[in-house]
C-alpha cells in the first residue's frame, strides 16, 4: 500500500512525539511506501530544531519514509492564543498541500491534536481516499483539562465547536484505533460505532528502548548512589509530580533514596522550587534529555516513576512511559488509575498507586524498596516479556496495517 500519515509531530521531535516517527518506521518495514505531512519540528521547547526555517515546503527522506514538511506557527507553551495558532497554522497548511499526496491509498490521521483531523477529511472529500484516526488522546477532554485555558463562555463555545468537529472526523472515517480500552468506551457512548472501534496499544522504537546494563562511571558522575527512584520524560501538568515530591515526607525512614527527573516540561521550574523548599537534598533534576542519553539513565535507578493526575480523562488515556519502561525491563512504582494503571498491575512489573496520594505512592516505593535488588529485577523482567507478548511491534504493526487494508479494501469512491 501506499499509506500518507498525517501528524503535526514528528522526527527529530522528543518526548511522545516520537510515536509517529516509529509507526511510520514500521509500516516502512512491513513493505509500504510511506509519506508522512508533517510540520516543521519545534516540540517540547516551541522553537525549531537545529538545522530548520520555517519555509513554505520542505521534503526529506528518513529512514525510508517520505517527509513532507509544511509551515506552522512554533509554540508549545501556556499561551492558548499561541497554542491555537500552533495547531490550526498546521492543519491549515496541510489542508492547503494535499496535492502532494494526492494519489495515496489510504490516510492514517495521528490524532492529537484532533484538529490534524481536517486534512484528511478534505482529502476523503476531494480525491476520494479513506482515512483511519489513531487516536492518542480524547479530545476535547485533553483541552478541557488542560492549564492554559480558561473556563468561561468563550471556552465552552470552542469545546462545543471541537465536539461537532471531532464526531465529524469521526463519522467519516472507515475506523477509529485507540491506545487504551476506555477511550473506545467513551467514544461509544458519544455515538461512534463499537465495529468502529478497535483497540491498538503503541509500541516503542525497540532499538533504543531495550534492557541495557547500567553504567557506574554515569552514575557516579551524576551523584547517584543508594535508592535512585527515577521520573524519566515530559514534566507538564498532567503528569502529577507533585505527588513524588509530597511522598518523600513520608520516606525519612530511607536516608539513602534520591528521587531523579530526567526531563523537561512546563512545570519543571515549579517542581525544582517545591523541591528546594520542602525536600532539600534529596531531588536532583538532569533537565531535558536525547532519547539515547535517557535509555542509558533509566538502569541508573532503582524503580522508575510513571504517574498521571487524578481526572476521569486520563483513565482511559495509555502514557507512552508505560510501554518504553516495560520493553527496558525496568521495574516501575505508578500514580496511575484506569486502563493504565490495570496494565502495570497486569504486567507484573511493579506497584500501583492511586493518583495524587502521596502517602499511597509512598508506600508502593518502601515495597520496592523493601523487595531487594534481585526481586525488583525479577519484575522488570515480567514486564519485558508482557511487553514483548502484547504491545510489541511485531503485535501492534501488524494490527495497524490491517486497519489501513481494511479501510481501503471496503472504500466506496465518491462521485466527485
Amino acid at each position: 500500500m501506499r499509506i500518507g500519515i498525517i501528524t503535526q509531530w514528528y522526527d527529530p521531535e522528543g518526548g511522545s512525539a516520537v510515536l509517529p516517527g516509529i509507526i511510520s518506521r514500521s509500516l516502512v518495514a512491513l513493505g509500504h511506501e510511506v509519506h508522512v505531512l508533517t510540520g516543521f519540528p519545534n516540540y517540547p521547547s516551541g522553537r525549531l530544531s537545529p538545522g530548520y526555517r520555517i519555509r513554505p515546503y520542505r521534503f526529506e527522506k528518513m529512514n525510508g519514509v517520505s517527509v513532507h514538511r509544511v509551515p506552522l506557527v512554533p509554540s508549545h507553551d501556556r499561551s492558548a492564543v499561541r497554542r491555537a495558532a500552533n495547531y490550526l497554522s498546521f492543519a491549515a497548511s496541510a489542508a492547503a498541500r494535499l496535492d502532494l499526496l494526492r494519489k495515496v491509498d489510504v490516510w492514517l490521521v495521528y490524532s492529537s491534536p484532533a484538529t490534524v483531523a481536517l486534512p484528511a477529511m478534505m482529502a476523503r472529500w476531494l480525491h476520494g481516499r479513506p482515512y483511519v484516526i489513531l487516536m492518542e488522546d480524547l479530545w476535547p477532554d485533553t483541552l478541557a483539562e488542560s492549564d492554559y485555558v480558561r473556563p468561561g463562555r468563550r471556552t465552552d463555545l470552542i469545546i462545543r465547536l471541537l465536539n461537532r468537529f471531532c464526531d465529524s472526523a469521526h463519522r467519516n472515517a472507515s475506523s477509529v484505533a485507540v491506545i487504551a480500552p476506555g477511550m473506545a468506551d467513551i467514544l461509544n457512548s458519544r455515538g461512534v460505532p463499537r465495529d468502529k472501534l478497535s483497540v491498538v496499544y503503541n509500541w516503542v522504537d525497540e532499538r533504543v528502548f531495550r534492557p541495557r546494563t547500567p553504567d557506574p562511571q554515569m552514575a557516579g558522575s551524576l551523584g547517584l548512589k543508594g535508592f535512585v527512584v527515577m521520573y524519566a520524560g515530559s514534566m507538564g501538568n498532567l503528569q502529577g509530580l507533585d505527588v513524588a515530591v509530597d511522598a518523600l515526607e513520608y520516606l525519612a525512614d530511607i536516608p539513602d533514596l534520591t528521587l531523579v527527573f530526567a526531563g523537561s516540561g512546563v512545570e519543571e521550574r515549579r517542581l525544582r522550587e517545591s523541591a528546594a523548599r520542602y525536600a532539600p537534598g534529596r531531588v536532583v533534576f538532569l533537565g531535558q534529555q536525547p532519547i539515547e542519553r535517557m535509555v542509558e539513565l533509566m538502569p541508573l535507578a532503582d524503580v522508575q516513576l510513571i504517574s498521571l493526575r487524578d481526572q476521569p480523562f486520563l483513565r482511559s488515556i495509555m502514557p507512552s512511559k508505560v510501554q518504553s519502561t516495560l520493553a527496558c525491563g525496568r521495574p516501575i512504582v505508578a500514580a496511575l488509575a484506569g486502563d493504565a494503571a490495570r496494565l502495570v498491575d497486569e504486567s507484573g512489573a511493579g506497584f500501583v498507586a492511586p493518583p495524587g496520594d502521596p502517602y499511597a505512592l509512598a508506600d508502593a516505593i518502601r515495597r520496592m524498596y523493601e523487595l531487594g535488588a534481585e526481586k525488583r529485577e525479577e519484575l522488570g523482567r515480567s514486564g519485558r516479556q508482557f511487553y514483548l507478548e502484547r504491545l510489541s511491534e511485531r503485535v501492534g504493526s501488524v494490527a495497524l496495517a490491517r486497519h489501513l487494508e481494511k479501510a481501503v479494501r471496503d472504500h466506496v469512491p465518491s462521485d466527485r
